[in-house]
């Protein structure tokens, strides 16, 4: 009871520290303080026409002699906006009847949702209420919620456009569901800065293609609609009446987007788990399957990973009993073994289908990290899918910014290294035709959703989109230069330029290299068979003290001898 008193304080105190405001045709416009503007989103459609609204202005504000476009205005009236744009401002004047100062702000619009959040965030929740206009409502409802900052290295306490987690409430405090952009209604939602991003739209775009791209998890027939990515749209934010630029908002990455099977409790309190889901958060020997050592299920980490679900706040001790199984076998199976049983650990079109993503989107921390483990229900099968999450650092973005687009990390013919092992087992063992088939895909793949004018599209379109409602501008003048940027100016044009060329590069050098076609006998992989493998195979039996490469041991028994050097030379003369 004193918790809910407290809680409800709280959210009093926000909404009043916030209350006074205006609206345009029962839509709110939200100020900015930083430039005396105020914004308000209305429908697309109704950008290039004029605009004709009520204005109504509360008591909260103390204004009077109101005019806006030099024209004067009473409290609730009628008034046009001329051909409505995301350049277009409109000038706002009145009297402020407790100073007497005359005020003198601007009007702007948008077709983009609008969030406004008030309140010190920290890395705990707080409650809030959540201002949110959206163009194409019928009408606002006041939002409360729960709201925290997240992230890793964009959570250091230098950094300033933050990432926030939010879980709605209703006005009792209870989890409310909400719906945004026609996704899942649910009480849990991201807003992702790009914070590090040059074009601020990195994830969402590299998201989007991924979930275009990938295969359906293995457990696709029981429930289709699972999904192995977020999906969500891009808003705009102010944070305690200052506005903080374009987000997107996403669906969170949990059990209902990857719809496993919900755990169980017993009338003991004993819990069955089913579907399990874990989070790799940073490299290590666990994360990159390299080495292998007990879990304690007492905690809620293992290494690199930590539990997502069941959450560990409500169900502990927790599981981590077929992921340890799965990352075991990686890390300690002999050549033949892996080659043999690695199917029945791991959803492998979707792993093949990861390994196209990163390797074509160049995604420099993506390889051990911000992977999501699941498994549907391990009483029925224990196979581990993955989802992918935080694309950011793709397509020539590296996680800073200097120095800036860094060739020796984001350089488009920069050969992707720093693989968890079983990545790089995949590519050195060639289960099942692993990599033939991944080039076979990546090639079909590479007519149409991995061709570099798509990916391209994809970029230019949503940065077309956010420039026509003036997004692009707002966004530039609030965070060009800063430290987040390491001091580099915003520049959309500019940007677009540069991945239109990285993609043009990259997409070539992975067609002549790593998804090249492979030839039997070509161990040196140059595309053809010649003296050049022999001696290739022969300089390797000579100084290899490890396995070979799939495509250097034609033989196939993971060692180099003078059997595969007879075998490439048969090869070469055309002999069986």
């Amino acid at each position: 009871m004193q918790r809910a008193l407290v809680i409800a304080i709280a959210i009093c105190m926000a909404y009043v520290a916030w209350a006074g405001t205006f609206t345009l045709g029962g839509r709110t416009a939200y100020f900015d303080c930083g430039t005396n503007t105020w914004l308000c989103s209305v429908p697309a459609a109704q950008f290039g026409e004029d605009l004709t609204v009520r204005f109504y202005c509360d008591s909260t504000l103390h204004w009077s002699d109101i005019a806006i476009n030099d024209m004067p205005l009473s409290a609730d009236s009628l008034v046009t906006f001329a051909k409505v744009g995301g350049d277009k401002v409109y000038p706002l004047s009145a009297v402020d009847t407790i100073s007497g100062d005359t005020l003198h702000h601007t009007i702007c619009f948008t077709y983009l949702p609008i969030l406004h959040l008030q309140g010190e965030f920290t890395d705990d929740y707080q409650v809030t209420h959540v201002g949110v206009s959206l163009p194409d409502a019928d009408a606002e409802a006041d939002m409360f919620a729960k709201v925290k900052h997240r992230g890793g290295t964009t959570n250091l306490p230098d950094r300033h456009k933050r990432n926030y987690h939010i879980k709605f409430l209703d006005a009792d405090t209870n989890k409310m569901d909400r719906k945004f952009f026609g996704l899942r209604n649910d009480n849990s939602w991201i807003l992702d800065a790009g914070q590090i991003d040059m074009l601020r739209i990195r994830n969402r775009v590299c998201t989007e293609l991924w979930l275009d791209m990938c295969h359906k998890p293995y457990y696709a027939d029981q429930e289709p609609k699972a999904l192995l990515g977020v999906r969500g749209d891009m808003v705009e934010v102010f944070l305690n009446d200052q506005y903080n630029g374009i987000y997107a908002l996403t669906e969170a990455m949990d059990r209902k987007q990857l719809k496993l099977v919900k755990s169980e409790a017993d009338s003991a309190g004993v819990t069955t788990f089913h579907g399990m889901l874990w989070k790799t958060k940073f490299s290590d020997v666990i994360t990159r399957m390299s080495r292998w050592y007990e879990y304690d299920n007492n905690n809620d980490t293992w290494g690199g990973i930590e539990v997502k679900y069941p959450d560990p706040d409500e169900v502990m001790p927790t599981d981590f009993q077929t992921l340890s199984d799965a990352f075991k076998f990686v890390a300690t199976s002999s050549h033949a073994d892996f080659v043999e049983h690695v199917g029945e650990y791991f959803d492998i079109p979707v792993v093949m289908d990861y390994w196209i993503m990163i390797n074509a989107l160049l995604a420099v921390d993506n390889g051990t990290k911000n992977i999501y483990w699941a498994v549907y229900d391990q009483t029925v099968d224990k196979k581990l899918t993955l989802a992918a999450w935080d694309l950011d650092c793709t397509v020539g973005q590296n996680w800073i910014n200097e120095p800036f687009h860094n060739e020796a990390i984001v350089g488009p013919t920069r050969h992707l290294s720093g693989f968890n092992q079983l990545l790089l087992r995949l590519h050195e063992h060639n289960p099942d035709s692993f990599c033939i088939k991944a080039v076979e895909r990546y090639r079909l793949l590479r007519n149409d959703l991995l061709s570099a004018d798509s990916i391209y599209k994809r970029f230019e379109n949503r940065v077309n989109w956010l420039k026509q409602c003036g997004a692009v501008a707002r966004e530039t003048a609030r965070w060009t230069q800063d430290s987040d940027l390491s001091g580099n100016e915003l520049d959309f044009d500019a940007e677009l330029a540069y991945i239109r060329n990285w993609l043009d590069i990259r997409m070539d050098y992975l067609d002549k290299g790593r998804f090249a076609p492979y030839i039997r006998g070509d161990v040196n992989r140059d595309g053809i068979v010649d003296i050049g493998d022999v001696n290739h195979t022969i300089n390797r039996m000579l100084r290899a003290k490890d396995y070979p490469m799939w495509y250097e041991d034609p033989v196939r028994d993971f060692v180099t001898d003078i059997s595969d050097v007879n075998a490439v030379i048969n090869i070469m003369l055309g002999k069986k």
